[in-house]
């Protein structure tokens, strides 16, 4: 008989430290699940802004591909208009020479 009050005193003296490792693991697990979803909204946001950089570069890329587009258009223009003044001054030369 006292074997089964003591162990119905033990019993009764672990509950109460039972429930308060319950209340424990239970608000650690809470925590966990609120640091997830802090992790996953923050790398949802990380993402968009990501998107939103890779756009921005995207965009400077195609700018700077139009402005060497015109450089070279400018650049073969120039060319022209330098060898159409050489064969003008080279004419110029031979008529007077011939003259």
């Amino acid at each position: 008989m006292e074997d089964i009050t003591s162990e119905r005193e033990i019993a009764e003296a672990l509950k109460p430290k039972v429930a308060i490792q319950c209340a424990k693991s239970a608000i650690l697990i809470s925590s966990l699940k609120n640091t997830t979803l802090d992790y996953a909204k923050l790398n949802q946001n990380k993402n968009e802004e990501n998107l939103k950089v890779v756009v921005e570069l995207k965009m400077e890329i195609v700018k700077e591909k139009l402005k060497s587009k015109r450089l070279k258009l400018c650049s073969v223009t120039e060319l022209l208009i330098q060898v159409i003044v050489l064969l003008s001054v080279w004419t110029l030369l031979l008529l007077l020479a011939l003259n």
